[in-house]
C-alpha cells in the first residue's frame, strides 16, 4: 500500500527555498520537476502506518511521521516521491527536503536520500547523506546527473538504518539543465 499526502499549497512556495540563495536572477520554481512542488511522499511498507502530523514552521505546516527499525537493507523502510519531469545525463539537478528526528537512533540518525530510477536497477544520479537532529532542517544537494532517467525518476530516502522515529516534510527536485553553473546555487551543500 502506498500512502500519499500533498504537503504544500501555492501560498507556501516562497518559504521552501528561503535557505537557498541564487546568484542568477530567474524563477527557481520554473525548474521543479517533481509533481509540481506538491511534496508528495509514498511510505513503504505501510506497517506501521506513517502518521500525518502538524509541523509548524515548515512549508505546508504538515509532515509524515515514520517509525523505522533496523532492516536487513536500509531500503526495507523507505519514503519515495515521484519525479514527473525528465532527467538527462549531464543535467544539473538539485534535491531538497525537510526532515527531523522526533526520536533519533542511538548515536544519532542519518538518512541517505537518492534521486534514482523508479525501478530496477534503481540507478542513482544523485545521492546525499544527512545527519538529523530534533530541529527541522532543510537538507539539500546538487550535482550533475551521471545517467538519463527520462521521466522514470523518483526520490528515495532509506529509513531502515536504525530504530528511529523520523518526520519528513516537503521534498523538491529541480532540473537546471546542461551547462548550468553549480556555483550559482549558494547555500546548498554538495
Amino acid at each position: 500500500m502506498k500512502i500519499r499526502i500533498a504537503l504544500l499549497g501555492p501560498a507556501f512556495v516562497c518559504l521552501a527555498v528561503a535557505s537557498i540563495a541564487l546568484a542568477a536572477d530567474f524563477d527557481i520554481w520554473s525548474k521543479t520537476i517533481n509533481n509540481d512542488t506538491n511534496g508528495t511522499w509514498n511510505i513503504q511498507p505501510d506497517k506501521p502506518k506513517a502518521k500525518y502530523i502538524e509541523a509548524k514552521g515548515i512549508p505546508g505546516d504538515h509532515a509524515f511521521r515514520v517509525r523505522a527499525t533496523k532492516g536487513i537493507n536500509p531500503w526495507d523502510v523507505q519514503a519515495g516521491s515521484p519525479i514527473a519531469g525528465d532527467i538527462n545525463e549531464g543535467d544539473v539537478i538539485m534535491l531538497m527536503y525537510y526532515a527531523r528526528a522526533e526520536e533519533p537512533a542511538e548515536g544519532g540518525s542519518k538518512l541517505t536520500a537518492r534521486v534514482q530510477l523508479n525501478s530496477a536497477p534503481w540507478t542513482s544520479v544523485l545521492e546525499m547523506s544527512s545527519p538529523l537532529t530534533g530541529e527541522w532542517k532543510t537538507h539539500c544537494a546538487h550535482g550533475v546527473a551521471t545517467a538519463a532517467l527520462g521521466k522514470k525518476g523518483n526520490v528515495s530516502i532509506h529509513l531502515a538504518t536504525a530504530k528511529q522515529l523520523i518526520d519528513l516534510g516537503p521534498v523538491f527536485v529541480f532540473n537546471f539543465g546542461k551547462g548550468f553553473d553549480e556555483k550559482e546555487l549558494k547555500g546548498c551543500e554538495l
